[in-house]
């Protein structure tokens, strides 16, 4: 299911988020709470042993397309695709919201480095993505915020699905119920629609690494387009900001409340 054991990616989900408190304190910006509740589920697809990727050649025709059209999230898919072999994490750690580099707030598209659209508009990242399914064999993954699944935009995805049933799409909402100024208390209406355009839904807790895996084993064996739900938190392991309104975009206020987040990060994990 995956090419490392469910224990080290655990530990590893532990570390990601310790850099991101500290990267995203370094450059005083960033979607720290996002990117919390994100940190299992990228793992989890980067880490299935289906994922194919060549850092050496990020353009190779044989790879998973990713999509990350929850695009505030970058700072976790520049940590990661360091650890992946893309590029040196320091080239993160010096570049990341600096004028000039390829590591701003939202991604440009950059093969080089794993990275695979352009991001900043609500929704833009899911056209991108289910149009690359049409003309590639391999499975084609695209993560969406549920914030991203008010915009008409995305809901017209599901009815282009129903037209162009492309098997090899798969489709993952971040279900961390909170968007930039409101709450998304369920998804049950965008459940039902992709329902009744023939995708294959599946709901998942998205910070659990065994019901990851076996969600993106069994959307191989579907003839339709892919959707599956992840039940997340926002700001997973931080008691200040999980699950709260007025974090987004914030990031930590001082050194001293750093050493506060990484502190209880760890306690959440042990």
């Amino acid at each position: 299911m995956f090419r490392v054991p469910i224990p080290e990616l655990q530990q590893m989900a532990l570390e990601i988020r310790q850099k991101l408190v500290r990267l995203i304190w370094q450059a005083h910006s960033g979607h720290l709470d996002t990117c919390l509740s994100l940190v299992e589920l990228y793992l989890g697809i980067v880490s299935w042993d289906k994922f194919k990727f060549d850092p050496k050649n990020g353009s190779w025709d044989g790879r998973t397309p990713l999509f990350l059209s929850e695009g505030h999230a970058c700072p976790l898919q520049y940590l990661v695709n360091a650890q992946l072999g893309y590029y040196p994490e320091e080239e993160v750690w010096d570049g990341f919201r600096h004028p000039q580099t390829p590591f701003q707030g939202h991604t440009a598209r950059d093969l080089s480095r794993g990275l695979e659209n352009s991001n900043g508009l609500l929704g833009i990242g899911l056209g991108q993505a289910y149009g690359h399914a049409m003309v590639t064999d391999e499975s084609v993954i695209c993560i969406a915020g549920d914030g991203e699944m008010q915009e008409p935009t995305s809901l017209d995805l599901f009815r282009l699905g129903e037209k162009f049933p492309w098997r090899n799409f798969i489709l993952i909402v971040n279900h961390n119920e909170l968007a930039q100024d409101a709450r998304v208390l369920n998804l049950s209406s965008v459940v039902r629609l992709a329902q009744e355009c023939g995708w294959r839904v599946q709901l998942i807790s998205g910070h659990n690494f065994l019901a990851i895996g076996r969600a993106l084993e069994t959307t191989l064996s579907f003839a339709q387009p892919s959707l599956l739900v992840a039940d997340t938190v926002k700001g997973k392991g931080i008691s200040s900001i999980e699950d709260k309104l007025g974090q987004h975009g914030k990031p930590p206020s001082s050194e001293a409340e750093v050493e506060k987040f990484l502190a209880e990060l760890h306690l959440a994990e042990n």
